[in-house]
């Protein structure tokens, strides 16, 4: 088996547990039709399908899909002996059963199963259901998984954009809370009005000059006013020429 095949394997079931709540271990749904084709081509159901989704899976018949071959028997006795080997759910028409394509039908109503089969009218039905995916042995020998229908990637593509909307009931509440919050006003026309915040002019408490700073300023002005006192008693006085002269002149008579 190809990696490319492997590949698309694991891209289409990511679309489906992303899209659709597919989980592991995967329920494969197997009737009658693909049981015959898988054991003319020898194929070991379980280990193929293990093999190509490599995940774990489980394989799930219905009595209504044992008691249609049963029913046909002849040729089919081998297959009917191989379907008793997988895991039988309930489908609720086990007092009364209907054909394996029917109850495979009432099945992925309730459950997320993939369906393998080679009757063309069932896959049909499978390929309009979105959902719901399909497994076959393509020429009745190669097991493929078939790309996800458009019908259900525009399923896919609704449910993207409904969790992305917001619904009625949040937007209801949240234009409750805005209300409350005197963030909406009502007008007279019935209309709601963002209130908006005005704008508001400067603290005058912030602009106010810090104590520190304040008290900074007065001790640098006071060491300012300290040194001009200073330097006036220091500055000399000074004297007539007249006088200095006279000064002088004793000063020399002394000398003598």
């Amino acid at each position: 088996m190809k990696v490319t095949k492997h590949k698309k394997a694991r891209k289409y079931m990511s679309f489906y547990i992303n899209n659709f709540g597919f989980r592991e271990p995967l329920l494969t749904l197997i009737d009658g039709t693909f049981c015959q084709a898988a054991y003319k081509a020898r194929l070991q159901i379980e280990d193929q399908l293990k093999k190509y989704f490599q995940c774990e899976l489980k394989l799930i018949v219905t009595a209504c899909i044992i008691t249609e071959v049963d029913n046909i028997g002849g040729p089919l006795a081998a297959v009917c002996q191989l379907l008793k080997k997988f895991l039988v759910h309930r489908c609720g028409h086990e007092k009364a059963p209907i054909s394996g394509s029917a109850c495979i039908k009432s099945m992925t109503k309730t459950c997320n199963y993939i369906v393998a089969t080679q009757d063309r009218g069932l896959q049909e039905w499978v390929r309009s259901k979105p959902g719901v995916p399909l497994f076959y042995l393509h020429n009745n020998l190669v097991p493929t998984l078939v790309q996800p229908s458009e019908v259900s990637v525009r399923a896919a593509t609704s449910k993207s954009v409904a969790r992305v909307q917001v619904r009625e009931v949040d937007t209801q509440t949240l234009t409750s809370l805005k209300r409350k919050e005197g963030i909406l006003v009502e007008e007279d026309g019935g209309k709601d009005k963002i209130r908006r915040k005005k704008k508001k002019g400067k603290n005058p408490l912030s602009c106010k000059k810090s104590k520190k700073r304040k008290e900074q300023g007065t001790v640098m002005k006071d060491a300012v006013q300290d040194h001009a006192i200073e330097k006036k008693k220091r500055k000399r006085v000074k004297l007539a020429k007249h006088v200095v002269d006279h000064l002088k002149s004793m000063k020399a008579g002394g000398d003598q």
